[in-house]
C-alpha cells in the first residue's frame, strides 16, 4: 500500500521521474517523465533510447549513470525545438537508479542571453566572448598612458563536489574571492571550468605578485581541496594582446607543472 501511495504522488508531480535497473532498463516512469521526453511508452526501454533516442546500446553504460560510485549526476538533453531538459541520477537501491527530469529552457535562455552580452552564467563574472576585445582596449590604453597592464591567469585546480549544485557553489566562492582581491577597476573573467583570469590597468609587476599571493592563498583555504595555480604576465614583454595571453598561459603552464600552489611570472 505505501508503494502505491508513493507511485500515484510521483504521478502527479511536475518534474519527471524514471527509475532504472542494473541494464538501465526503465521499469518506472510518471506522466510528467512521458511528456517531458514526448513519449508515451517508455517501459521496457533502455534510458538511452528513451531519454536521446539513440539505438543499438543495450548493455551499454549511460556516461553519467554509475551504480559504483553512489553519487549524484547530470545531464542534458536539447530537443531540434530549443527545449532544454536537465537530468539527475540519484542513487534509489543497490539495484536501482532514480531520474529526475526538469524543463530548463528558460534558464538556457537565460544563460544564452549572459554569454552573450559578456558575462558568465554561473559566476557573474566577465565571460571569455568579451576577453579579447577588453585586453586589445587596456593595452592600448597602458601604452598611450606610457603604464604597465598585468594579466594574472588562474586554474585553479579540481574542486571536488557531489553535485553540480555543489560545483557552481565552489565556483562562485571562487569568483567571490578573486573581486574582493583585485582592485575595483581590475577585470575579472571566468574562462572555462576552473579557469579565470584578472586583468589589471595600471599595475607595477610588484602589485600584481602581491595580489596574486593573497589571492593564492584565500583560494587555498576553500572548501574542496583546490590546488591553484597563476600565471603573470606583464605589456611591458609583449607587442600584442595575443602575446599577453601567451605570455600568462605559458606561466600558467609552468605553475602545473610544479604541481600548483604556486605562481610563475611570463
Amino acid at each position: 500500500m505505501e508503494k502505491e501511495t508513493i507511485l500515484k504522488a510521483l504521478d502527479v508531480i511536475e518534474d519527471g521521474v524514471l527509475i532504472i535497473d542494473r541494464d538501465f532498463v526503465i521499469v518506472y516512469a510518471n506522466k510528467s517523465a512521458k511528456k517531458l521526453l514526448r513519449q508515451d511508452k517508455v517501459l521496457g526501454k533502455h534510458s538511452y533510447e528513451a531519454i536521446w533516442g539513440r539505438d543499438g546500446i543495450t548493455g551499454k553504460t549511460p556516461a553519467f549513470i554509475s551504480f559504483d560510485t553512489h553519487k549524484v549526476a547530470s545531464a542534458e538533453r536539447a530537443f531540434e525545438d530549443g527545449t532544454c531538459l536537465s537530468i539527475q541520477a540519484y542513487p534509489f537501491d543497490e539495484n536501482h537508479i532514480a531520474l529526475t527530469i526538469w524543463d530548463v529552457t528558460n534558464y538556457v535562455t537565460l544563460e544564452r542571453r549572459l554569454e552573450s552580452a559578456g558575462t558568465d552564467s554561473v559566476t557573474g563574472l566577465r565571460s571569455s566572448t568579451v576577453f579579447n576585445e577588453d585586453l586589445e582596449k587596456e593595452l592600448d590604453r597602458s601604452k598611450r598612458a606610457k603604464s604597465n597592464m598585468v594579466l594574472v591567469m588562474i586554474d585553479v585546480g579540481s574542486v571536488e563536489g557531489d553535485s553540480e549544485v555543489d560545483n557552481e557553489k565552489a565556483l562562485k566562492e571562487i569568483a567571490a574571492i578573486l573581486t574582493e582581491t583585485a582592485r575595483s577597476y581590475d577585470l575579472v573573467y571566468r574562462f572555462k571550468g576552473n579557469i579565470f583570469g584578472i586583468l589589471m590597468p595600471h599595475c607595477p609587476i610588484e602589485g600584481a605578485r602581491n595580489t596574486s599571493e593573497r589571492i593564492l592563498e584565500k583560494l587555498s583555504k576553500i572548501s574542496g581541496g583546490a590546488t591553484p595555480s597563476l600565471g603573470i604576465s606583464t605589456s611591458e614583454k609583449a607587442f600584442t594582446g595575443r602575446d599577453v595571453l601567451r605570455l600568462a598561459e605559458r606561466a600558467l603552464y609552468v605553475a602545473n607543472h610544479r604541481g600548483g600552489n604556486t605562481i610563475v611570472v611570463g
